[in-house]
């Protein structure tokens, strides 16, 4: 059976150092069974970066109602009344994202981004730096925990998870120089002062299609499409971590990649990219 010491050794041997901010996007089924759980798995992923570094994972929200209202849709007033206000402090994770990010969440010392959508857990060094300010309207893109972490030299960490879940390709969705990038409007119930509900209305590029040709059903988003030339690259490093195809990926690096990706196919025609 894995347990924290293997995992710990596989994840130096993935490239994991001590110091390193690391986002981790897991598939806790693909990584195996593991002594001690998924607490396990959180501390090993500690134990690999020591004492000076800093895991983050996309929390996002279990409540968030980002469907229900995006582009103009419309709840049911009873149904909008009685949703709860987005609270960091009690917010269950998203589980899409994976179950590895409640525990994450659940760690003692562990913070909570603003953003009930886009919503960031982060836990060391760099954690109060990376997670606020997380306003509405920079989800993932300029002024976002992503953003940051980026700058700070992060590395993706993949455990089983698909390409697809390279969030910081979002960032460079965003300050790519394209033109014609989708945007949606929703709206988002935040804690006032005195625990009353707000709403608060939003608008941010389309995580599900930067681009019209990105955003068709069946097909890869950008996301998967720039991730999956990127590993073909072979700018990455690669190996198992317990039962887990597992990739690392260095942040500025992945993010510049993406931005040349989407500006050399889709830019503009004027010689205008950056």
């Amino acid at each position: 059976m894995t347990n924290r010491t293997t995992l710990k050794s596989d994840l130096h041997a993935l490239g994991i150092e001590t110091g390193d901010a690391v986002m981790v996007h897991a598939s806790l089924k693909a990584i195996g069974v593991v002594e001690g759980g998924a607490e396990s798995v959180v501390a090993a992923l500690r134990d690999a970066i020591g004492p000076t570094g800093t895991l983050m994972g996309y929390a996002s929200w279990d409540r968030s109602p980002y469907e229900e209202t995006l582009n103009g849709a419309q709840m049911a007033e009873e149904v909008r009344r009685n949703w709860p206000p987005f609270d960091p402090a009690t917010a269950r994770t998203y589980r899409g994202f994976g179950l590895l990010n409640q525990f994450l969440a659940d760690t003692p010392g562990a913070l909570r981004s603003a953003h009930p959508d886009a919503s960031m857990v982060a836990i060391g060094t760099l954690a109060k730096e990376l997670i606020e300010p997380h306003r509405l309207g920079h989800a993932l893109g300029r002024g976002s925990p992503v953003e940051r972490f980026v700058r700070r030299g992060g590395k993706v960490l993949l455990l089983g998870a698909p390409l697809d879940a390279v969030t910081v390709l979002h960032y460079a969705e965003a300050i790519a120089d394209i033109p014609g990038k989708r945007r949606v409007a929703y709206e988002m119930p935040m804690l006032g002062p005195n625990g009353e509900v707000i709403w608060e209305t939003a608008e941010d590029f389309d995580t599900n299609g930067i681009l019209d040709c990105f955003a068709i059903d069946g097909e890869p988003d950008a996301v998967e499409t720039i991730a999956t030339a990127y590993v073909s690259q072979g700018r990455h490093r690669e190996g198992q971590v317990g039962d887990a195809r597992s990739y690392l990926l260095d942040a500025q690096d992945v993010v510049s990649f993406g931005v040349n990706y989407l500006e050399t196919r889709f830019g503009h025609k004027d010689g205008r990219n950056r």
